[in-house]
């Protein structure tokens, strides 16, 4: 019994020493992986921040390769050393940027996706609450209570997600009141008069939405920018103008402009360079509607005199006229991409019926209505996309 006891200790022990001398083998190889794999991070992290790795810019098309070296546009993807080449990220923009949330600032990508056509929508001041109808004909619907009878729709893309944000201007208090697609939170930011007149729209280029007013009696411009938080200044304008923002130049910018009626003529100032260009219509109206009427990539000055639109185009060495049967001098312009070809429509919103008349420049003028709100309703057709 003794000889036996003994033998178990021995193979007790022998089983033992094996145990610990393959649990001290993983221990080797776990911390010589997990160091191995800390200092390739490292690696791939710094590579990485100073944009060592072969790149394709997918906004600019712009190549570089191993440590930055710039490459031409047209170099193939021999560059890169893997199998096959780096993916290049389609980025989600549609093929203009948004302009203000809810116009085309009509700047051509040719990489990005087409967008999907304007949603049709309103803001019923009675309720406060939002009414958007999908782009695409046969879409579902969409409601959102957000603002008082009192308050003004500013919508915008104030965080830069691609869709428009539900905003409301308060007079009373001279606050923005916005909800944020991306992530259902709301802001508050005072800034503007009672008596000043909301020009949202994106002038630094960053893809977001700024808080800006136009102040008439002065022809003052206030803007801040969404892409430092930094107040801008600028008198443009004079007392009797209606402020017309577009992107004229097409460097993605929204430039500051007024029409004035009492010469027919359009002032903008290019973001660009700061060169001042004054267009003349050659005709009065009330209702300046600038937008990327033909997909150049630039906004084309427009005003709209009773039922009739006088479109100038890119060189503005033309202008035309064009009045669409059976539209009303009262009704609202509304002018947007609804076909989503790149190409801002012709279109109106009737308070009366509530009915909207879009002519869709992707199908030759056709003519789309559609009845979406009542009578009282603010149209607010934008990119919702909910």
């Amino acid at each position: 019994m003794s000889k036996r006891t003994k033998e178990e200790k021995i193979d007790s022990v022998i089983v033992k020493d094996a145990s610990m001398s393959n649990q001290n083998r993983r221990n080797r190889k776990f911390w010589i992986g997990g160091a191995t794999a800390l200092l390739l991070m490292i690696g791939v992290g710094a590579f990485a921040k100073n944009g060592w790795f072969p790149n394709t810019d997918a906004m600019t098309g712009k190549k570089t390769g191993w440590f930055g070296r710039e490459l031409p546009k047209n170099a193939s993807s021999s560059w890169n050393p893997f199998a096959a080449p780096l993916p290049s990220v389609t980025p989600q923009l549609s093929k203009e940027y948004v302009y203000a949330g809810s116009r085309l600032l009509a700047v051509e990508d040719v990489n990005a996706n087409v967008a999907p056509p304007t949603d049709l929508a309103v803001w019923r001041p009675v309720t406060g609450t939002w009414f958007v109808l999908g782009g695409v004909p046969g879409s579902a619907s969409t409601t959102f209570g957000w603002g008082l009878s009192t308050d003004k729709p500013v919508p915008g893309d104030f965080d830069g997600d691609g869709k428009t944000d539900f905003s409301v201007f308060r007079p009373t208090t001279g606050e923005w009141y916005v909800i944020n697609s991306s992530t259902g939170y709301w802001s508050v930011w005072q800034w503007g008069l009672e008596s000043d007149i909301r020009v949202p729209a994106d002038y630094d280029g960053d893809g977001k939405t700024d808080r800006a007013i136009w102040r008439p009696t002065t022809g003052m411009w206030y803007i801040v920018r969404s892409s430092d938080e930094v107040s801008i200044y600028l008198t443009f304008g004079s007392p009797g103008d209606i402020p017309a923002p577009a992107d004229y130049d097409g460097d993605g910018k929204a430039d500051i402009a007024v029409w004035r009626n009492s010469s027919t003529t359009f002032y903008s100032k290019n973001s660009s360079d700061s060169v001042v260009q004054t267009v003349g219509m050659g005709t009065g109206g009330t209702q300046p509607v600038s937008a990327d009427y033909d997909g150049d990539g630039k906004a084309n000055y427009a005003v709209r005199n009773g039922a009739t639109w006088h479109i100038a185009n890119t060189a503005r060495s033309v202008i035309t006229p064009t009045t669409p049967s059976n539209d009303q001098s009262s009704d609202i312009p509304v002018q947007n991409d609804y076909d989503g070809d790149g190409k801002v429509d012709i279109a109106v919103w009737r308070d009366s019926n509530g009915n909207w008349y879009i002519r869709k420049s992707g199908s030759s003028n056709a003519l789309r209505q559609e009845a979406w709100g009542i009578s009282g309703d603010i149209p607010v057709a934008a990119y919702y996309r909910r």
